[in-house]
């Protein structure tokens, strides 16, 4: 599969480039996540090189989110005191200009999960991961919202930020049968927002990194079980050369 179809195609040496620098710098990424997709993000986020934190209470999440270097809102699991976790995450992104990826899940099933994407969605700048269903339930909002970078993710990922457009169509359908797994491409976009300005670039190359470390994965794998150990270790071991391998495929 070719990796970044676009006007802007991303080469390996500009992938590599970004996933060195979170390996350099070791972004601490702040998850208010799911808690089924709690021990996938953390271990995919150390793989990569960035430090996970999980904070989830109320009286906390602002002072850990002050420090790191990118923030990750998914409201897979969303419960009462998650909801009001998240507008002090907000308010630390907007006043520290902390970049905020946010995982809009099942968004379409819930009123209160849309009312509080809408919350989330008032924040300039920010990029917004999810599956078509998610995006398409959010569309209204989304083309109002200021600066908003919208990765839609599936068998090919497309990726849109003001002029910029970027797919990337790497993967494997065995990245659809663990749990997590989906989940835990937010986080490593934001360990990228971390350390590249330009969130466009950076969801491409977290994207093209992971979906290249999920084809390895799959070549390696017995099943869906394996093949979770054997992503951790495929993204840990990613670098220019693997990259400029599957990218010429």
């Amino acid at each position: 599969m070719s990796a970044v179809m676009a006007m802007d195609r991303l080469d390996a040496a500009r992938v590599a480039s970004v996933l060195a620098r979170v390996a350099e710098t070791r972004p601490r990424v702040q998850c208010l996540t799911n808690t089924v997709a709690q021990n996938i993000t953390a271990n995919m986020l150390l793989a990569f090189g960035a430090i996970p934190s999980m904070a989830i209470h109320v009286d906390e999440v602002a002072a850990m989110a002050e420090g790191a270097g990118a923030i990750l809102i998914n409201i897979g699991t969303i419960n009462a005191e998650s909801e009001l976790a998240i507008p002090k995450l907000l308010e630390v992104a907007r006043d520290r200009g902390k970049p905020l990826v946010f995982d809009p899940v099942f968004v379409e099933l819930s009123p209160l999960r849309l009312h509080i994407a809408r919350e989330v969605l008032r924040l300039p700048n920010l990029v917004v991961r999810g599956n078509a269903t998610e995006m398409t339930a959010l569309a209204f909002d989304l083309a109002a919202a200021e600066g908003v970078t919208r990765v839609t993710t599936g068998k090919v990922d497309r990726i849109e930020s003001g002029a910029a457009r970027f797919s990337v169509a790497h993967g494997h359908k065995l990245m659809t049968k663990v749990t997590g797994v989906g989940c835990a491409a937010g986080a490593l976009i934001a360990a990228c927002c971390a350390v590249e300005a330009d969130p466009a670039v950076a969801a491409a190359a977290a994207l093209t990194a992971y979906g290249i470390a999920g084809e390895i994965a799959a070549e390696r794998a017995r099943g869906p079980g394996s093949f979770a150990v054997e992503l951790v270790d495929a993204l840990a071991g990613i670098d220019e050369a693997t990259l400029a391998q599957h990218l010429a495929e």
